[in-house]
């Protein structure tokens, strides 16, 4: 019995290990990616590896000759495995997922080919592992695939069991409305790929990327949130300052409540009654596109932020707004940076700010930060917005009221298509090759570029300005950044690593610039009427974990405390510092401005919220995590982290997983619809002057 068992599995080997063999390598593949990306597979990922895996093993049974068939197997290993490798190395240099849309960006991919290297050499471990299959491929599995017979019947029937594992899989994700942000809902209407990846596995990610972004096709549904097991933690931590300023905003309010209790006067002055941040915009009821519909009925019925007492207090000032590489508040020190020391503790001093990590890197930062919008996944933003309007961007909100508004970067003026974006926010823009004349280093010089552009726009006219600097940016290492070798002396005396020196000394080069901005603006008699606001486009993902935790001086949270960062909001007409203790993010920062600059702007219309008004504040992350001053909701960990010692109920929990879901979903469509250009009237346009 045994040998007759025996002999009907030697005789099915080879017919199974064909068909099944591409099948198999990529579950190995989805496992080890997972691995790598710190997320356990759903199940629907064997499902989708199964359902590729027959596709391909069927086209590579197609030749009659084993040795053909074979050659097939094994490219088909060998190519599938290769598109593991990549995203693994392009995760490590920009924190991300490649997507379709990044192909655009392959002609800049030379000022990073000595990253690219360092990056294979510290991700050879696990580009090992993705090696495993070709290995046994050629030991064992090659052997039995030369032995497999079949007819042109198994072919089909190879094909058709992969559509009909397809179409099964299909379903069951359709009919899965399950979790904060369901696979229904990413399968059909919003794509992310940091979502996707965890739910469906990297192949089925980008065949998304390529059914959502590509050809455009995608589907509106509706559905409620049904939420799974929930783990609810108690953590009541104060925030922590250094500083003990004379005004503070709390976490839950706007600045107008004090310290300390006062002694009340015989007669309580009337409370300030204060005006919502809106314009008289109609929203068409009758519109038939059903999306602009949707649309219409959302932004009208949001709720509006209120003005306060710090609305239009920096009114008729300059405005320097400086995305800043790589930048982190790890580095303020009084010694080693010390005008950003004094910067970021006698403006605003935002103690619990965030700068999210978003798909395409540097552009989205910067994009997140300028617009008040969340960056659309599956595309680069700012280049998706070029053609659209943009009226409450900085630069066209400035220029309309008479300033010079322009924008410089140190770096080729080209990069990420700042050449077309950066015009469309209403700016005068420069880069290295049409007028920012700094030495060719990588990276560039902070400094150079403030000693270079401050004269255009320094003098008599109000102005504002938009630098996006490049000094701090990767790899941190003396040996292949000229920023850090050219800075080496100043930080040798540090007891720590060569990374972390050196990313020290790269961003010095950020302190010494500001320096020499502050020196202008005074010898021209303007540093009383600037205001200069910096936030980084995001952490310094350059560092490897442990050196990111050496550098913070602690091991950092991974879901939140990783992205607590800085925004430093600064102006030398400030008689004192203002801490503000409200869970914010980079998604805040224009609509604050907007706010302190009196600038005229609709707050429906964005989806970060000002800072400083009384509105509940949500500070969001790519994966759908999110805080909201009451509680942190860590999405991938299924953890709810409760901030207030107030009760928490479901519906309210689902109420704020609906508000994270809308926040991601009409960003979207504001791009996507022009939404600004179709909204806007004439009446609007002639609020804006």
């Amino acid at each position: 019995m045994d040998k007759r068992n025996n002999h009907q599995w030697q005789r099915y080997l080879p017919k199974l290990t064909e068909l099944f063999w591409i099948s198999l390598s990529i579950l190995f593949y989805e496992i080890v990616f997972a691995i790598y990306y710190r997320n356990l597979p759903s199940g629907y990922v064997p499902l989708f590896s199964i359902a590729f895996g027959l596709f391909f093993g069927a086209l590579a049974m197609v030749p009659p000759h084993p040795r053909a068939r074979i050659i097939l197997q094994g490219v088909f290993t060998g190519v599938v495995g290769f598109i593991y490798i990549a995203q693994v190395v392009y995760h490590r240099i920009f924190g991300t997922l490649f997507i379709v849309n990044s192909l655009q960006g392959a002609d800049d991919a030379m000022y990073f080919a000595d990253v690219l290297f360092i990056s294979i050499f510290k991700s050879l471990p696990i580009i090992a592992l993705f090696f495993v299959p070709m290995v046994v491929f050629f030991i064992v599995a090659r052997k039995y695939i030369r032995r497999s017979k079949h007819t042109a019947v198994s072919v089909v029937a190879a094909i058709c069991t992969a559509i009909i594992i397809t179409v099964f899989t299909t379903g069951l994700v359709v009919f899965d409305n399950s979790g904060a942000v369901s696979p229904r809902r990413l399968y059909l209407s919003e794509f992310s790929d940091e979502l996707a990846s965890r739910r469906f596995g990297l192949l089925q990610t980008m065949t998304l990327d390529l059914r959502f972004n590509v050809l455009k096709i995608q589907f509106t549904i509706e559905e409620e949130v049904v939420l799974d097991d929930i783990v609810v933690e108690e953590s009541f931590a104060s925030p922590s300052t250094e500083i003990n300023p004379s005004e503070t905003v709390n976490a839950s309010s706007t600045a107008s409540e004090p310290l300390e209790t006062t002694i009340p006067t015989e007669t309580e002055p009337e409370p300030i009654v204060y005006e919502p941040n809106i314009l008289n915009i109609t929203f068409p009821a009758d519109e038939t596109d059903t999306t602009l519909a949707d649309m219409n009925a959302y932004f009208s019925a949001k709720e509006p932020s209120m003005q306060n007492e710090y609305s239009g207090l920096f009114e008729g000032k300059n405005l320097i707004l400086i995305t800043a590489e790589g930048f982190s508040k790890y580095v303020i020190d009084p010694e080693l940076t010390p005008t950003l020391y004094m910067m970021a503790n006698e403006g605003f001093v935002f103690n619990n700010f965030y700068t999210p990590v978003w798909g395409v890197s540097t552009s989205d930062g910067e994009y997140v930060a300028t617009t008040g919008l969340i960056p659309k996944s599956g595309v680069w933003s700012y280049s998706y917005i070029s053609d659209n309007e943009m009226p409450f961007a900085f630069g066209n909100q400035f220029a309309a009221k008479g300033y010079i508004s322009k924008a410089y970067h140190n770096h080729t003026y080209t990069y990420y298509n700042r050449h077309k974006s950066y015009p469309t926010m209403g700016y005068d823009y420069k880069g290295i090759g049409n007028g920012v004349d700094v030495k060719k280093t990588w990276p560039e010089s902070d400094l150079e570029m403030i000693q270079v552009t401050g004269p255009e726009f320094i003098g008599n006219q109000p102005f504002h300005v938009y630098f996006m600097t490049v000094s701090g940016h990767l790899r941190y290492s003396f040996s292949g950044n000229f920023i850090a070798a050219q800075n080496k002396a100043l930080v040798e005396q540090l007891d720590k690593s060569s990374a972390v020196k050196a990313y020290y000394a790269c961003q010095m080069e950020l302190d010494f610039a500001m320096a020499e901005l502050i020196r202008q603006l005074d010898n021209a008699g303007q540093l009383e009427n600037t205001v200069i606001a910096i936030s980084s486009d995001h952490y310094p993902y350059g560092l490897e974990e442990e050196q990111y935790n050496e550098l913070a001086g602690h091991d950092l949270e991974k879901t939140f405390e990783m992205y607590e960062n800085s925004f430093i909001l600064w102006s030398a007409s400030m008689p004192s510092p203002i801490v503000v203790d409200t869970y914010c993010s980079s998604l805040d920062i224009a609509p604050t401005l907007s706010n302190l600059f009196g600038l005229p702007y609709d707050s429906r219309l964005y989806a970060g919220t000002d800072i400083l008004s009384d509105s509940e504040k949500y500070v969001v992350f790519k994966d759908r995590s999110f805080i909201n001053g009451s509680f942190m909701y860590d999405a991938g960990a299924k953890k709810v982290i409760k901030l207030v010692d107030e009760d928490l109920t479901e519906d309210h929990l689902k109420e704020a997983i609906e508000h994270v879901n809308d926040m991601f979903k009409y960003s979207s469509k504001i791009i996507e619809k022009d939404y600004y250009g179709y909204i806007l009237t004439e009446d609007w346009r002639n609020q804006q002057t």
